[in-house]
């Protein structure tokens, strides 16, 4: 009984010493401090390039900026995919030299429902009036979805439904001075994202349609003359007296450049276009040497030298040969304004086709034209002068000689 008695005592002192240590344990250990919470930034400021345009909030006013108009004209609101397209943005308050600018674009939509903007960045950033000015370039991404439907969609678009419209947010992020990014400006501007194709396509068909409509009628003018069969290019420029015009062939060529570069830009910008003024001073001088040339030639056959004769066919060697009394010789003058006129007129279709404007002719070209137009008139204003002297010879050696050529 003592044995138990002792056994029970033990027992109880162990257990008092067991709980004695746990609350001296459990008093003199702490918990550990709770760990520091990060402050909560926006999505789209702490990874900008993640998200970007889609998850900074767009915010009720302009961020004190917005989009300075540009100068009418032939101004770019518009480009195609791939093609670069320059925004002036004026913030009321300094933008930071080391400023990050988005430039991101979508699709207009009608409704509520818009797309997901696609992001670029910047290929020239030009900051001036003390940091007020900036001036963006940027190309209008390759990567943008397919545009909506012209008809049943519910995009928008501009010049006959032939461009669609796309939404373009230009983001302007500077850095407060714990390092964290600040919005310094946030404007939107609408612009036209054009197709090429669709643009050489239309302007090809205008010329086509415009040169068969002429063809047919040159056809019907000379089939009584017997010069059905010619080409459909020398029915153009043939005159009255069978020689194909060189002065005719420079007014067609840069009517047509004119016409269908034109219809190409206006297609592109669905809107009208302004032509500019050296092409419509090449445009002037061929026609006015076209004008002069005819009355010089209505001159001349009024006064003939020589008898009359039948009409001749007119061939392409007429463009660049010069036929006087019967004898045919190169003129230089001829080959001049002719080779003067093809690399102009080249360089004006090579320039509308890679920059998607009518391009400004240098003055320099203009001159060179005006010059060269000059000369070949002023040598055919030279050649009855010639001929008048040489009459009496041609007279006697054959009196149906051809009169001078006439082009």
């Amino acid at each position: 009984m003592r044995w138990r008695v002792m056994r029970v005592s033990w027992t109880r002192q162990a257990a008092a010493v067991a709980v004695l240590l746990g609350l001296t344990g459990a008093a003199g250990a702490q918990p550990p401090p709770p760990a520091p919470v990060a402050a909560a930034r926006p999505a789209a400021l702490t990874s900008v390039d993640g998200g970007g345009c889609n998850t900074v909030e767009k915010p009720v006013s302009a961020g004190g900026a917005s989009i300075v108009p540009e100068q009418p004209g032939q101004q770019k609101n518009w480009q195609p995919p791939g093609g670069e397209i320059a925004f002036t943005v004026r913030s009321f308050t300094q933008i930071p030299s080391d400023a990050l600018v988005l430039v991101c674009f979508r699709w207009k939509r009608i409704g509520e429902r818009q797309d997901r903007f696609t992001t670029a960045r910047p290929t020239h950033l030009d900051l001036t009036d003390a940091g007020r000015l900036l001036k963006i370039t940027v190309v209008v991404p390759l990567n943008l979805p397919k545009a909506p439907s012209r008809f049943g969609g519910d995009g928008e678009f501009a010049g006959l439904y032939l461009v669609p419209l796309a939404d373009v947010r230009i983001l302007v992020l500077g850095k407060n001075p714990d390092g964290s990014l600040l919005v310094a400006a946030d404007v939107s501007h609408l612009i036209g994202v054009s197709n090429p194709f669709w643009a050489i396509l239309i302007a090809l068909s205008t010329v086509l349609a415009a040169f068969a409509v002429l063809s047919i009628v040159g056809h019907r003018r000379l089939k009584r003359f017997g010069y059905h069969d010619l080409d459909p290019v020398i029915r153009l420029i043939t005159t009255p007296d069978g020689y194909a015009s060189l002065s005719q062939l420079q007014l067609v060529l840069w009517t047509f450049v004119v016409a269908a570069s034109a219809v190409y830009v206006m297609v592109l910008s669905g809107e009208l276009i302004e032509v500019t003024s050296g092409t419509l001073v090449l445009l002037g001088i061929s026609g006015a040497v076209s004008v002069g040339t005819k009355l010089h030639d209505n001159t001349q056959a009024a006064n003939p030298t020589g008898s009359a004769s039948e009409p001749r066919k007119p061939r392409w060697s007429d463009l660049v040969v010069n036929e006087v009394n019967g004898r045919r010789e190169m003129d230089i003058t001829r080959v001049q304004m002719l080779y003067f006129t093809l690399v102009t007129a080249s360089f004006v279709v090579m320039r509308v086709l890679t920059t998607y404007v009518i391009p400004e002719i240098p003055q320099g070209f203009q001159i060179l034209m005006g010059i060269s137009n000059a000369v070949y008139f002023g040598s055919k204003v030279a050649q009855p002068v010639a001929n008048a002297a040489t009459a009496p010879d041609a007279a006697n050696t054959n009196t149906s000689t051809p009169p001078a050529q006439s082009s």
